[in-house]
C-alpha cells in the first residue's frame, strides 16, 4: 500500500492535482537554500544569472512546455532540448514549431555513446501515454515495477561532452536537467562542458523509485565539488524536488538581501 500512496501522489505531479494532495499527504513540503519567494517564478530567479542571450541545455525535454517557457523568457537565447522518446518528441516538434531558436534533438544524455533501452511509463496500467513524463534509461526498482509499466524501446544516446565538441558548442550557461535519476551519471561523464556552467537547474530524489537512481545528497555533494553553490531547493520530503544550483562564482553576496 505504501508503494500505491507513493505512486499516486508522484504523478499527480503530472496530472495537476499535487496541490490539493498535500493538505491530506504524510510527505511534507520543505525548503532550503535563498528565495523561496521565487517559487512560481523560478526562471525569474534564474535569469538574474545570465545573459540576455543564454545558451540553454535541456535535458528530457517531453512535450516541449518548458522549451517553450526558456523559448519566451529569453528570446534571443540558443535553446538545445533532448528528449528521446520518439512520442513525446513528435509531441515536443509541434509545440516548438513557432520558434526559431529551439533545437531538438531526438536523443537520450547518458554516460556512452550508441544506444541504450528506455524504460517508457504507461502507469500502473502499462497503457496510459499521460505518465510517459517519468521514462528513464534506468530500470523500476523491485517496488516500482508494478507502477512503471510499458514498453521498452531502443534509442540513440550520446556523452553530452562529446555532442558538445561534435557540434561545435564551446559552453551552457543555463542546464535544466530532468533525467529521472540519471543525473549524477550523465553529469560526471562531461566534466568538460560542466565547467563552463553558471546556472543548473535539477530534478532532485529522495526514493529509490529506479536501480541506480541519483539521491539528492550525492548530487549535491559533486556539484559542490565542482564549484557550485545551492540556491534554491523546493522539495517534498522522502519524495521529489527541484533545486537550483549556481556557479560560485557568481553566486550573489550578502544573501541576506533580496535582489533588487
Amino acid at each position: 500500500m505504501r508503494y500505491r500512496n507513493i505512486f499516486i501522489l508522484i504523478f499527480s505531479i503530472f496530472t495537476g492535482y499535487f496541490s490539493s494532495l498535500f493538505a491530506e499527504s504524510p510527505y511534507a513540503r520543505k525548503f532550503e537554500g535563498h528565495f523561496q519567494e521565487y517559487d512560481g517564478h523560478r526562471l525569474d530567479l534564474i535569469d538574474k544569472f545570465l545573459p540576455k542571450n543564454p545558451i540553454i541545455f535541456e535535458a528530457g525535454g517531453h512535450y516541449g512546455q518548458d522549451s517553450v517557457r526558456f523559448a519566451q523568457k529569453w528570446p534571443f537565447s540558443t535553446i538545445i532540448t533532448f528528449e528521446p522518446n520518439p512520442h513525446a518528441y513528435e509531441k515536443l516538434l509541434e509545440a516548438i514549431s513557432n520558434f526559431h531558436n529551439i533545437f531538438p534533438q531526438n536523443l537520450a544524455l547518458n554516460t556512452y555513446n550508441g544506444t541504450a533501452v528506455l524504460n517508457v511509463c504507461y502507469g500502473t496500467t502499462g497503457d496510459n501515454p499521460v505518465f510517459e513524463g517519468a521514462s528513464s534509461l534506468l530500470p523500476a526498482s523491485e517496488g516500482m515495477k508494478i507502477h512503471y509499466q510499458g514498453p521498452k524501446i531502443e534509442v540513440p544516446c550520446v556523452i553530452l561532452d562529446d555532442w558538445c565538441t561534435e557540434n561545435n558548442i564551446s559552453h551552457i550557461d543555463f542546464m535544466w536537467l530532468d533525467l529521472e535519476g540519471l543525473e549524477l551519471q550523465t553529469l560526471k561523464s562531461s566534466p568538460h562542458i560542466l565547467k563552463t556552467v553558471q546556472v543548473i537547474y535539477t530534478e532532485t530524489n529522495f526514493y529509490k523509485f529506479r536501480e541506480g537512481m541519483t539521491q539528492y545528497r550525492e548530487l549535491k555533494q559533486f556539484l559542490e565539488r565542482s564549484g557550485f553553490k545551492l540556491l534554491s531547493h523546493w522539495y517534498t520530503e522522502g519524495l521529489q524536488g527541484d533545486a537550483i544550483f549556481v556557479r560560485q562564482e557568481i553566486f550573489p553576496k550578502g544573501i541576506k538581501t533580496h535582489f533588487r
